[in-house]
């Protein structure tokens, strides 16, 4: 049977690779398409232009810092840090500089600058600062990756529950020009989203008498008005995407007739 790829609509067959919905550096090992459904060239394409600028921005860099969130391969981010007190150099005291990491416990370890040795060797320099957080990735490069995340958790709840459904859900118009958009792009089109905190990142969540964490969670509204929106949460923020179009007003207004409350937790958010 052939198999179209949803973002480039080529055939797929051939294609060898998984496709990772979130990308496994922001904690995903559970949503995962099957091969073909993203071509590997697309898979690619999203992984090196897409996700990888993304994920090294400030902004995720220090969220998986501070929340222990590995890559693939296991290792933690790397951030710059700051030393002090530090070293006078023309009358001005400048601080030591130093690349930072963690383990998956929680420890720091750091590879600082050569002058520095001595002072944390003797004691005299006390305290280690690293960003809490950091610079946000470009808009439109996000949204395309929103974009890319509304289509294939679109994907993945066809397989599930319609597959039979799957080769319209491909050659839908509207869902054509949002996949168009994650993996092409179209200069000088904007396609917005929603963006706010609905809990903080170190939020624990209960369940059973017990606490977990939740890295990332998902879900489709439709509104009175016949919008549908892709709403994502990551470590606590909140994104919106207008499935059908580039256009955000409509949920704005649904906020607002639900005072605030997430469709993510359309009850409240637990405790």
């Amino acid at each position: 049977m052939n198999i179209h790829c949803i973002f480039c609509k080529q055939d797929s067959s051939a294609s060898k690779s998984v496709e990772h919905i979130l990308p496994e550096s922001l904690g995903n090992r559970q949503h995962i398409l099957p091969p073909g459904i993203v071509c590997d060239s697309c898979n690619n394409y999203f992984a090196g232009n897409i996700e990888r600028p993304i994920l090294e921005c400030e902004h995720f860099a220090t969220a998986r810092f501070n929340s222990l969130i590995p890559n693939k391969r296991e290792r933690m981010p790397v951030l710059p840090g700051m030393l002090l007190p530090g070293a006078r150099h023309a009358g001005e005291l400048r601080a030591f500089r130093a690349q930072v990491t963690r383990d998956s416990s929680g420890d720091f370890y750091m590879d600082a600058e050569d002058e520095a040795e001595e002072g944390i060797a003797s004691g005299q320099i006390t305290r280690l600062i690293v960003p809490a957080s950091g610079e946000k990735p470009d808009h439109r490069l996000f949204a395309r990756f929103l974009a890319k995340l509304g289509a294939e958790c679109m994907a993945l709840r066809m397989i599930e529950n319609a597959p039979d459904m799957l080769p319209a859900f491909i050659d839908d118009a509207q869902i054509g020009a949002l996949s168009a958009y994650a993996r092409f792009g179209k200069s000088g089109l904007e396609w917005p989203y929603s963006e706010r905190r609905i809990y903080a990142p170190d939020h624990f969540f209960q369940e059973d008498a017990e606490n977990f964490e939740v890295l990332h969670e998902w879900t489709f509204l439709h509104t009175d008005q016949g919008e549908m929106y892709f709403v994502l949460a990551i470590l606590g923020i909140e994104y919106a995407m207008n499935m059908g179009g580039p256009d955000v007003k409509g949920y704005h207004v649904w906020l607002r007739e639900k005072r605030g409350r997430s469709p993510l937790y359309p009850t409240g958010l637990m405790e």
